[in-house]
């Protein structure tokens, strides 16, 4: 690959074939203030022969490099013209430092801890029922979730690492037996108290229950995701979602994990995807994402759960409210909480409301499936009319609607596992992670570029000045990051 500071340099004793394609190169990179005569770019006084170019990996005849296929962006720094490919603005291999064999050694000692499970060979358990083998394991997790949302370039390095590390030592990565539970709403409406409450609920179903419902979905562990929201003023998170959880904190069964929003909106963390694969990797056949208040524009959890459950408060809305786009047209099941006491005749009021308003917000065909009138489901997938989410009354505190609500999970698991729905989704929601990392990647390296930082300061200039509107700055400045002037139409 050519460096950033090769300069292009013209011959005259070239071939008219490589003097054709050197006039090539000039034309496409020539800026204000340089001209194309014959095969001369003035003031550029030599250019290197074509031979050197691909043996250096650039052809000449595509504008391209021949190795990386990227396009090559263009400045004139005194006097002198340069150029460096889109590839380089990017890459970090050049300045990110290599992991160490020590960091190395600590990625191979968590995947091993994070996929090992308890066997007969097991040195007992603690005084609060956790087996030594499991407490190194709820370690590693912890540690692992903690890579994953570092901002640390190096500690980036590892998390990256050891995720591929972990899927590449699953043999059947994209059928883990796990199902992820997603709850939002907004502030107050009880979250952290009803996950606690629904927990303990499924870990202390008997195996009785279990034995009678073999086919049925039983998970024996649990993980809790708690998102807890970030100060703007000085970054920092109480983290109290746990504090609502005691009791299921000290269950050996379940593990809780709260985690910043650090400023991210939508409810989630910024990598709050990949702790919860971390934790379906570890062994926890269910996982329960709980957001910050929500509002009604905040509907990233649909793009991280299986079944988008939002809770509503009594009161909170009326049939109106209920008909309105937005969040309560992606939930999949709507929950009244706070159904006792005083409290119990505006809850099913609200749910009224909500059920009528549900009618003119149906899931499409296919979307756990039409009912029949005696309420059994259809057999024939071509018969199943779109079906609108089911609206529930729930009391965290008393535990009323608890086991209605969790059949109801069950149900639709077993849909989504028998129809092939839950494979799809994930499928789905894997490709829109994977363009959101690009896209906070894409920024935070732009930002750290000295090249395109110098450029934002004159474009911020020209910014505040009011020469430029906020729109046609960024417009500028993403001309410069990718170094054409067809950005737009979606050509690098």
């Amino acid at each position: 690959m050519i460096p950033s500071n090769t300069l292009i340099k013209y011959a005259p004793c070239l071939s008219s074939r490589s003097a054709g394609r050197c006039r090539g190169i000039l034309r496409r990179h020539c800026t204000d203030g340089w001209k194309l005569l014959g095969c001369r770019a003035v003031p550029i006084t030599t250019i290197r022969s074509d031979n050197h170019c691909a043996n250096n990996g650039w052809d000449p005849g595509s504008g391209q490099n021949a190795m990386t296929g990227s396009n090559i962006l263009h400045s004139k720094q005194n006097g002198q013209f340069s150029i460096h490919s889109s590839r380089q603005l990017f890459s970090t291999s050049s300045t990110s430092p290599s992991l160490t064999e020590g960091e190395k050694e600590t990625i191979d000692r968590l995947a091993a801890d994070i996929l090992s499970r308890n066997n007969d060979n097991d040195d007992g358990v603690n005084d609060i029922g956790i087996s030594s083998k499991d407490m190194s394991r709820r370690i590693a997790l912890s540690k692992a979730i903690t890579l994953v949302e570092s901002k640390s370039h190096r500690k980036r390095l590892m998390a990256d690492m050891l995720l591929d590390k972990l899927r590449q030592s699953t043999p059947d990565r994209n059928n883990l037996p796990s199902f992820r539970l997603g709850i939002a709403g907004p502030p107050g409406v009880g979250k952290s108290t009803f996950v606690e409450a629904l927990g303990l609920y499924i870990l202390g179903l008997n195996e009785e229950q279990s034995q009678q419902q073999e086919n049925c979905f039983q998970p024996e562990k649990l993980a809790v995701l708690c998102i807890d929201p970030s100060s703007y003023v000085t970054g920092g998170s109480i983290l109290g979602d746990k504090t609502r959880m005691t009791h299921l904190s000290y269950n050996p069964q379940a593990y809780v994990r709260p985690s910043p929003a650090s400023g991210t909106l939508g409810g989630l963390g910024s990598y709050t995807y990949d702790a919860a694969s971390l934790c379906e990797l570890a062994g926890y056949q269910m996982t329960i994402i709980e957001t910050v208040g929500v509002g009604q524009s905040e509907v990233e959890l649909a793009e991280c759960c299986d079944l988008f459950l939002l809770m509503l408060a009594p009161g909170g809305g009326d049939e109106l409210q209920g008909s309105k786009k937005g969040i309560v047209e992606v939930a999949d099941v709507l929950v009244v909480n706070k159904a006792d006491g005083e409290m119990q005749t505006l809850a099913r009021q609200t749910a009224s409301d909500y059920k009528r308003a549900m009618g003119m917000l149906r899931k499409p065909a296919g979307w756990w499936g039409g009912r029949k009138e005696n309420g059994e489901e259809e057999k024939d997938s071509a018969c199943k009319a779109p079906a609108a989410p089911p609206v529930l009354l729930v009391s965290a505190k008393t535990g009323f609607g608890i086991p209605e609500l969790w059949n109801t999970v069950v149900n639709y698991q077993q849909y989504a596992q028998s129809s092939g729905y839950h494979f799809e989704k994930r499928r789905l929601q894997n490709r829109y992670w994977m363009w959101k990392y690009l896209r906070e990647r894409v920024l935070e390296t732009s930002k750290k570029n000295p090249r395109v930082k110098r450029r934002a300061e004159e474009i911020q200039s020209s910014l505040d000045s009011g020469l430029l509107a906020p729109r046609v700055a960024a417009g500028e400045l993403w001309k410069h990051i990718v170094g054409s002037e067809n950005s737009g139409d979606g050509q690098m």
